[in-house]
C-alpha cells in the first residue's frame, strides 16, 4: 500500500477503523525497511548480485522468518548467507540485522511493565495475542528471572523518607 492508497483507504473507512488501517500501513513499511536493511547487509557480505566475489560469504537463497515489531511477530522473507570455512565446509552465517529485528527484549519489557501494573500472567496472552513467548508459563519464567530485581530494589529503599 502506498501513500495515495493509504489516503484513499483512510477516506473510505470510519474514524474508528482508520487507526487500524494506518497501523497496518506502518507495519508494511517496517517489514519493507527490515527487508531492505537485510538485503544491504547481504550485499556488504557477499558483494553485488550476479557479480563474482572473492570473499568467504555467498548467497544461499531465502527462507521464511519472523521478526518482532512492537512486541508482535511479523512474517518476513529473510535472505540466507553461508560462509566457507578453511576446511572447505560451509555453515549458515546469521545476519546481524535479522538477529536485531527478532530481539525479544522490547516484548519482555512490555510484559514486565504489564505485570508491575497489576496484569496477571494469565491475561498477558489476551493483551499480546500475536506475540511469541506470552504463554502463562513463559511469562511466569520471565517474571521469576526479573522479579527478584524489583524485590531487591524495594528492600533497598529507605522507607523513613516516605512518611
Amino acid at each position: 500500500m502506498n501513500e495515495v492508497s493509504l489516503l484513499q483507504s483512510l477516506g473510505q473507512v470510519s474514524a474508528s477503523e482508520s487507526g487500524a488501517v494506518f497501523r497496518d500501513f506502518i507495519r508494511g513499511l517496517v517489514r519493507e525497511m527490515i527487508s531492505e536493511v537485510m538485503a544491504a547487509e547481504v550485499t556488504q557480505l557477499c558483494g553485488p548480485k550476479h557479480a563474482p566475489h572473492e570473499g568467504d560469504h555467498y548467497r544461499a537463497g531465502t527462507s521464511p522468518g519472523r521478526v518482532l515489531y512492537e512486541g508482535e511477530r511479523e512474517e518476513v522473507v529473510r535472505p540466507r548467507v553461508r560462509r566457507r570455512g578453511d576446511d572447505g565446509d560451509s555453515h549458515e552465517a546469521e545476519l546481524a540485522t535479522y538477529r536485531a529485528a527478532k530481539d525479544p527484549s522490547q516484548l519482555q519489557t512490555q510484559i514486565i511493565q504489564a505485570i508491575v501494573s497489576g496484569v496477571s500472567s494469565r491475561a498477558i496472552e489476551d493483551i499480546k495475542p500475536n506475540s511469541l513467548g506470552v504463554s502463562r508459563s513463559n511469562v511466569s519464567r520471565l517474571w521469576k528471572e526479573v522479579g527478584h530485581k524489583f524485590v531487591d530494589e524495594l528492600r533497598g529503599k529507605d522507607l523513613g523518607a516516605q512518611s
